[in-house]
């Protein structure tokens, strides 16, 4: 029986392609390899977010490669994503050994026309489903129109696409079958979601209905798009986590203007306004940048200004990294590096104090949490999440995957609640 292997980068949409092309290769007769050393097929989904990810993609593919030139001659190596759809055959070029690159935008007709791509003999078995596991992303969107001057998405994934809301609910209802509680909805700009009469606001109302789905989660939400109603919507319906991912990206007016951001510091407060005023409790999550080309160190004390005034729950925090056919790579990068770190740093350290400060503040208070697994190492105590996106442990001896159970916060390690259950 032929063998797969997936190493995937990047975000969670690369993650659910992942899941979506193994689910159709098991389908198929494939089962899943303990390593690329012994599969058959090596599929590696790559991310183009930033120079960093692309490096280590390579350098995963160059050693894989390597491995089959030396002795595994008849491997197949796939590499598909965004890497894949930026730098397309430059890649088979660059590494004697992948077989097939296979970009972001080709990705749904690549997944209809999966049977042109595998050997006749390899097509003919079936397997279990392989949809096992509590938590399941949900791609809703594919795309994105935004076209922030950093960002290399709209060019590797193409124009925003919503998909059709009869296809999300039946990918929906099939996770659910094979054991999934949770799910999450997936799209560069989810608030942008569209079809027909059905926005986001109505995709959640829908999909809140069906029967066995326990928790709904979303990512990611375009400041821009993030509507009072919205807001509304997600405080009325109960298995909507309460949870916002709200990328700022900056502080400064003028580098949110440079950026393509759509959005002012005053209108991203209105909406963390509207969010707390309608959800109290709400965790409110960020990404921000630092040294985006012609940042000052004024505008840097904007961004540190409005991680103290938020107070996110957490944040992800990074150096701005030049990406080709960007408005921002034919912009005067002047800003050193030895400032950007100098500037990640500070802001990391802000961040984490508040950090520990929010979980710290649940030590006491009672938590809903889904649990999702045990540890493999360590205690093997068993991980959780609450309503919102706060890290929960508890020790247990009894099977707790997939049960929602409400636990008493005993105390907090600055990143990760430990509690007991009531």
């Amino acid at each position: 029986m032929p063998t797969y292997y997936f190493e995937t980068f990047g975000c969670q949409m690369n993650v659910a392609d992942s899941e979506l092309l193994a689910s159709a290769l098991s389908s198929r007769g494939y089962d899943e390899a303990l390593s690329s050393n012994d599969a058959d097929l090596v599929v590696v989904n790559t991310c183009s977010v930033r120079q960093h990810a692309e490096d280590r993609a390579l350098s995963h593919i160059t050693q894989i490669a390597a491995h089959k030139r030396q002795g595994k001659t008849n491997q197949t190596i796939w590499v598909i994503g965004c890497m894949a759809e930026r730098k397309g055959e430059t890649i088979a070029a660059q590494i004697p050994g992948v077989n097939r690159v296979i970009g972001a935008r080709n990705f749904e007709t690549f997944l209809m026309e999966l049977d042109a791509y595998l050997e006749p003999a390899e097509t003919t078995l079936l397997s279990t489903n392989q949809n096992q596991g509590i938590g399941k992303f949900v791609p809703i969107m594919r795309g994105c129109n935004n076209f922030c001057a950093y960002c290399i998405v709209p060019h590797v994934r193409g124009p925003e696409i919503s998909l059709p809301t009869a296809a999300i609910e039946e990918s929906i209802w099939s996770f659910i079958e094979s054991g999934a509680k949770e799910i999450t909805l997936l799209g560069q700009n989810v608030n942008s979601y569209r079809d027909g009469d059905i926005d986001f606001s109505g995709l959640l109302a829908r999909l809140h209905d069906i029967p066995g789905l326990s928790r709904i989660r979303f990512t990611t939400s375009h400041p821009k798009d993030c509507s009072e109603k919205l807001v509304k919507t997600i405080a009325g319906l109960p298995k909507v986590c309460k949870h916002f991912h709200l990328p700022v990206q900056s502080g400064s007016d003028k580098i949110l203007r440079v950026m393509n951001r759509k959005y002012t510091r005053d209108d991203y407060m209105r909406v963390i306004d509207a969010v707390l005023r309608h959800i109290p409790d709400a965790d409110i999550t960020t990404d921000a940048m630092v040294g985006f080309p012609g940042e000052t160190e004024a505008d840097f004390l904007d961004t540190l200004s409005l991680f103290n005034r938020v107070r996110f729950t957490t944040a992800f925090m990074f150096i701005y990294s030049k990406r080709d056919n960007t408005a921002a790579a034919a912009m005067d990068d002047s800003v050193s590096i030895e400032e950007k770190k100098q500037r990640l740093k500070t802001l990391i350290d802000t961040q984490t104090a508040i950090t520990k400060q929010r979980y710290q503040a649940c030590v006491g208070t009672s938590l809903s949490v889904l649990f999702t697994a045990r540890q493999e190492e360590g205690d093997k105590m068993w991980m959780g999440q609450d309503n919102g996106c706060k890290r929960v442990l508890v020790s247990c001896n009894e099977p707790l995957a997939g049960m929602i159970l409400p636990i008493r916060a005993l105390r907090s390690s600055g990143m990760t609640i430990v509690g007991e259950r009531e």
